[in-house]
This record gives C-alpha cells, structure tokens and sequence, in this order.
C-alpha cells in the first residue's frame, strides 16, 4: 500500500502512533528536566516598544530582506523530484526514510562541528560554497538518473547524503546573524521573527516553479513512458532550479561577513519607521498567503476539487484525465513555437 517491498502492510494509524511516543517524552523532558533561572518580568508595552525599535533598525529589515529573497530562490525545485526518485531511480519509503534518518544525523553533526570551529568563519563565502556544494552533489546525482548512467535507489539516497555536510554549514551560519540582531530582553522574538520570515518564502517559491513546470512533461505517467524528450523536459526543469539557487547567491551582499560588521551596521545602518511598517505589513501578507496556500493543498473536503491537482484530485474519470494530458500537451508545444 506504501510503494514498499514488504508482503504485508498496516494502518495509518499505526506509524503515527509509533511516531507519537517519542514526542510524548520530549514534553515529558522539557516539562520535568529543562530548567530555567527566574527573571523579573517585563511590562508587555516596555517590551513591545523595544522591539518596535528594534524592527525600525536597518540591520533588522536588511537581514529579513536578505532572508526571504535568498531562501525564496533557494526553494525553487522542481515538480519531477518525486516521480524521478520513485519512478526513476526506484526508491522504497523505507530507504529513503533510512537515508532521512542517517541525512539527519549528519546534518546534526555538522552543526556542531561549525559551532566549535566555524564561528569566525566568512559567512558571505561559508554560504556561497555551502550552496555550490549542494548543487553538484544533488546536479551529479539528478543528471546521472535523468539519463540512466546510475539509476539505483543507494546511490540516488546515498550519494546524496553528501548534501547534508555544506547544507549543513549554510544553515547554521545563516541563522548567526539572527543571534546577532537581538537585543537583551527579545531573543526570542527577534529569532522568531527572522527565521519565520525565511521559512515563508517556501510557498512562494512553489508557486514560482510548479507555474514553469507546468509546461513540461513532468508526470508520474510522462516519467513511465521515458522518453527523450521527457529525459530534456526534466532536465530543463533542473536547470531551471540550479540556476535560481546560484542567483541566490547575487544577494550575499546584504548579509554582513561577520559579526562585527553585523554590529556595526546595527549602531551605525539608521532607522526608518517607514521601513518598520513594511517590514511588518509584508511579513503580515506572507503569512496570509502561506496559509492560503497550504489550504489550497489541503484535502478535497475542504477546497473546491478544481483548485486540486493531478496528484491530490481522489478519483479523476480517465476522459478527464486525458484531456488534461492533451491540454498540457498542447500548451507545451505552443510554448516551444514562441
């Protein structure tokens, strides 16, 4: 029932059960072993208005500003990458849950690593080569399967292991400068704050590249049939990401190389309440628009079925689906005479 190898199979409800115990005792662990030293409270208008001005400092937009362009250009994927792993490279749940598993671990790792040694390190140049890095793990894997040099679900999962160690480095480096900004008293918020942002360019981006990949062959029954020009089509929708991430690169400049400068660009970048009440109107409208989105994605009973896709609809009638092929077809090959 899970596209896995075993002879039997179980209800949902047993893996999430599963998956329910362990986070049982992480609230058990921080409710009775985290402990933490009292502090005198602070008035919530004296905190808000720090934190007002806080949001007015040029430091503070400039880093959200950086945040939310880079990560949206960084999130541009491509459409093929489940039919391509499943399809393609033959990838069981189970292994490539494994390879999560292991990827995880790696990814801890290297976080620590960073944190001992890394800490003077060039954030410009660490994310730069962090973001290459990534890219020519994941173009040698992606391009050996599209064209079938290597298909093989350990090495499209194990190779791309790999992915984990610059991957690693970028993230811990970026979210410095979060620890940076902060003032005494709003840690939390300021940290809240920017990583939110960063992680709200996510929807964003999927609705960037599942636009463009609409005009290409990109389907699990396009990827069966294998085709040359399904191989192009699948390359092209690669480009097209690779090449988004590296102009994601072009915006290192607003990021500060180290601390110091951080710093400075906090006593010395000016304030603008203008600026403050952007920050906040655009976060506000992000936020809006990532809800509305993953609503769009959520179940039939909930959303008109035509705002779902060939994946999500339950139960399409084969005409229909047909003539969606034709039509995707048909606009595919208007979009190549143009």
């Amino acid at each position: 029932n899970y596209n896995g190898s075993f002879s039997f199979s179980m209800a949902p409800n047993v893996p999430y059960a599963i998956c329910l115990i362990p986070c049982v005792f992480v609230v058990l662990s921080t409710v009775f072993v985290v402990q933490e030293k009292k502090s005198p409270g602070v008035p919530v208008s004296e905190w808000a208005n720090n934190f007002w001005v806080l949001l007015q400092k040029r430091v503070m937009w400039q880093i959200c500003a950086f945040r939310f362009i880079n990560n949206m250009f960084q999130s541009i994927g491509s459409t093929a990458g489940t039919p391509l792993s499943s399809t393609w490279a033959g990838v069981e749940p189970l292994n490539d849950s494994l390879s999560s598993i292991i990827g995880n671990a790696i990814f801890s790792a290297i976080l620590i690593v960073v944190a001992k040694w890394g800490l003077h390190w060039n954030w410009r140049w660490t994310i730069a080569l962090g973001s290459i890095g990534v890219i020519l793990v994941d173009g040698m894997v992606i391009f050996f399967t599209i064209w079938d040099v290597v298909r093989n679900q350990w090495f499209f999962t194990g190779v791309a292991l790999a992915d984990n160690i610059p991957g690693g480095v970028r993230f811990i480096v970026a979210t410095y400068c979060a620890v940076e900004i902060a003032d005494v008293g709003n840690e939390g918020a300021t940290y809240g704050l920017v990583t939110t942002v960063s992680n709200l360019a996510g929807p964003f981006a999927s609705v960037i590249y599942k636009y463009i990949d609409s005009y290409f062959m990109l389907s699990q029954d396009d990827l069966r049939a294998d085709t040359t020009e399904v191989r192009w089509d699948v390359t092209y929708s690669y480009i097209i990401s690779f090449g988004c991430k590296l102009i994601a690169l072009t915006w290192l400049w607003m990021l500060p190389p180290q601390r110091n400068e951080m710093q400075e660009l906090k006593k010395k970048g000016g304030k603008s309440k203008l600026a403050g009440v952007i920050l906040i109107v655009v976060f506000t409208c992000c936020l809006a628009f990532s809800v509305a989105s993953s609503i769009i994605r959520g179940p039939p009973a909930v959303i008109r079925p035509e705002a779902t896709s060939e994946f999500c609809a339950p139960a399409v009638d084969d005409n229909v689906r047909a003539e969606t092929r034709q039509d995707a077809v048909r606009r595919l090959t208007r979009a190549r005479q143009l």
